[in-house]
């Protein structure tokens, strides 16, 4: 538990700090700020979201990590036989930088995304209205969803869009662009948020405690410990894991779960609790939206 310990140890050092800043020799005190941090997740496909909100003397008040559902996760099943995606369908999406000047409002400020499939590899590309009709990419994979959604300007929009229900399926004849069903009532893994207690991605089995689970406990061990080096956990090893069941985490039951053990990442001898590969990842999108808070706290108390 020593690095655990030195991490605690400047997490003091630095409420000692916040507490010099709120005297009358440091400075306007400090109050409580939140910050988001978007991020492309697990390997594609999903935006993350990490919002960290922080107390006066620096330590985490809360914590949530979202994580939304791309194309792939609500487009509508344009197959012939309606159970799958196939080349040409299109999403479109609320996006302040895209075609900002078009005469159509069906068009202007939307990024339209398209099913394109070759060599039998699909990937979501921009889909751009031309003079008469619209365009994929010169190259498959050039302007993809992934890639663009590394502008946190267009993550931050697609979260917005996702919360408010404003992503749609929609059909495309030229330029004319006919508007379909909502994400909502296509999306294929029970809600667009995988976090959601609704969603079913990863559901808990007799091995697994399931994507929600792992996600509580990669919030825990981040809130416990929001300074730990958390790019050094990739060591895991089997230990004896207990879900305590909450509906409000997930609504699946939980004794489904029924392994003596499971494969459990560490950080220095702490045991995490969380099972899942991308564990580090989430905690430094994390550890990421904390620094911002607490920059975004020192802001404030200079206004």
């Amino acid at each position: 538990m020593k690095k655990i310990v030195i991490f605690a140890l400047a997490l003091v050092a630095f409420a000692g700090f916040a507490g010099a800043m709120g005297s009358k020799e440091g400075g306007a005190a400090l109050g409580p700020a939140t910050a988001v941090k978007y991020f492309v997740a697990h390997q594609g496909g999903y935006i993350g979201e990490a919002v960290v909100t922080v107390n006066p003397d620096g330590s985490v008040k809360s914590a949530e990590l979202h994580e939304w559902q791309g194309p792939g996760g609500w487009a509508e099943n344009n197959s012939a036989d309606g159970k799958s995606i196939v080349d040409g369908a299109v999403v479109r999406v609320p996006d302040p930088l895209a075609n900002p000047t078009h005469a159509d409002p069906e068009i202007k400020g939307y990024m339209f995304y398209i099913y394109n499939v070759k060599d039998g590899l699909g990937i979501w590309s921009q889909y751009t209205p031309g003079k008469d009709a619209f365009g994929r990419p010169t190259r498959q994979y050039e302007r993809d969803f992934e890639g663009l959604m590394g502008n946190p300007i267009r993550a931050a929009a697609y979260v917005a869009a996702a919360k408010a229900d404003k992503l749609v399926n929609v059909t495309i004849d030229g330029l004319k662009v006919t508007v379909g069903k909502k994400a909502s009532e296509t999306v294929h893994y029970g809600h667009m948020d995988k976090s959601n207690p609704k969603a079913t991605y990863m559901p808990i089995g007799a091995a697994t405690i399931g994507y929600r689970y792992n996600m509580k406990a990669t919030v825990d061990f981040f809130m416990a410990n929001p300074l730990a080096p958390f790019a050094d956990a990739v060591a895991k090893a089997k230990t004896p894991l207990r879900i305590v069941a909450d509906k409000a985490v997930d609504l699946a039951d939980a004794a489904a779960f029924t392994a003596a053990d499971d494969s459990v990442f560490f950080l220095a001898d702490a045991v995490t609790g969380a099972t899942f590969s991308d564990f580090p990842h989430y905690a430094l999108e994390l550890q990421a939206a904390y620094k911002l808070a607490l920059a975004q706290q020192l802001i404030n108390s200079r206004k």
